[in-house]
């Protein structure tokens, strides 16, 4: 059997997780690390010096006296749970290929499902905030998408209304290997919404590859853009439709669906921008999995808090 070294890569294994951030003390200084990669300076005024009040777990400045934490002004801010269950929490988010649901995290961090919910909603904003703004390049393959399905007696296909359209985009290189995806929902698959898509997520110079559907055709009056249009008509002699001109789209699509009914069962379309956020953030970051957690580790400290009422509002990217 034809072993493809990215799916035999080594990856971070549970041991090693607990070697490096097993303790609090270790997850603490894994925090100041990535917040203060040259030293505390102090959010107030900029001062480097400081002492440390062990009882309240703070760093003082010692000019202007201001106190701050290491999870001040991060997506772990004013959090009352040990920096090991959110470390553990993080770990079996970017390990796991399908994805963890908020049930299983619950049973594996050892928190309520409530709390569970919470981190894994926190988290998957960060990985939403951290690549909001890549954009892809070069060959695109492009295909309009849903998530969700039909209510009992409500109206099938594109129109039904518990339907979440979005946009699945792969970028491959010159040997046609999927290299960078983007998983984006959209309110309308219209020309007006994939022309506004286009500008967000596509840098000039592309060549977009997609099917026949007409609010694609906007790809074709582009002056930055290139479009290759297939239509996918049924073959006469042999029943079938050229999909192997969209494998990869195709791939990360049936891919998507089998985490979401083997994994979730179903998912929130009021949260489908995060949910869609966490396979693309896992899959654009395949390429070497002993990096994910430092890397998810890191974008924490840099995303700013998400308090209750913006982490419980459906976000939409376009």
């Amino acid at each position: 059997m034809n072993k493809k070294k990215i799916q035999f890569q080594e990856g971070y294994s549970l041991f090693e997780f607990m070697e490096k951030y097993g303790t609090e003390k270790q997850c603490h200084e894994s925090l100041k690390s990535y917040r203060w990669p040259e030293g505390f300076v102090c959010t107030c005024c900029g001062h480097k010096n400081y002492c440390y009040v062990e009882s309240r777990k703070v760093y003082q400045c010692t000019r202007c006296k201001y106190q701050s934490s290491v999870t001040q002004g991060t997506i772990f801010q004013s959090t009352k749970l040990s920096l090991v269950k959110w470390f553990l929490a993080m770990y079996l988010i970017s390990q796991s290929k399908n994805g963890i649901s908020a049930l299983e995290l619950r049973r594996q961090v050892g928190v309520s499902y409530k709390t569970a919910w919470k981190i894994k909603h926190k988290l998957m904003q960060v990985m939403l905030e951290k690549d909001s703004n890549k954009k892809l390049s070069g060959l695109i393959q492009i295909d309009d998408a849903y998530l969700g399905g039909k209510k009992s007696g409500g109206k099938r296909g594109r129109g039904s209304a518990n339907k979440q359209p979005f946009v699945a985009a792969v970028s491959v290189n010159k040997e046609d290997q999927p290299q960078y995806v983007k998983l984006t929902p959209v309110k309308s698959f219209t020309k007006i919404e994939i022309e506004k898509w286009a500008k967000t997520n596509l840098t000039d110079g592309c060549h977009v590859k997609t099917d026949g559907l007409n609010c694609f055709n906007t790809f074709s009056t582009s002056k930055t853009l290139k479009h290759i249009r297939i239509v996918m008509n049924t073959d006469k002699e042999t029943g079938q439709k050229p999909y192997a001109k969209f494998k990869w789209v195709n791939t990360i699509l049936g891919n998507i669906k089998s985490a979401i009914t083997g994994t979730y069962r179903s998912s929130d379309n009021q949260y489908a921008v995060r949910y869609l956020a966490e396979f693309q953030y896992r899959i654009n970051r395949r390429f070497d999995l002993k990096t994910i957690l430092p890397r998810l580790i890191f974008a924490s400290t840099h995303t700013p808090p998400l308090p209750g009422k913006l982490l419980k509002r459906a976000v939409f990217s376009t």
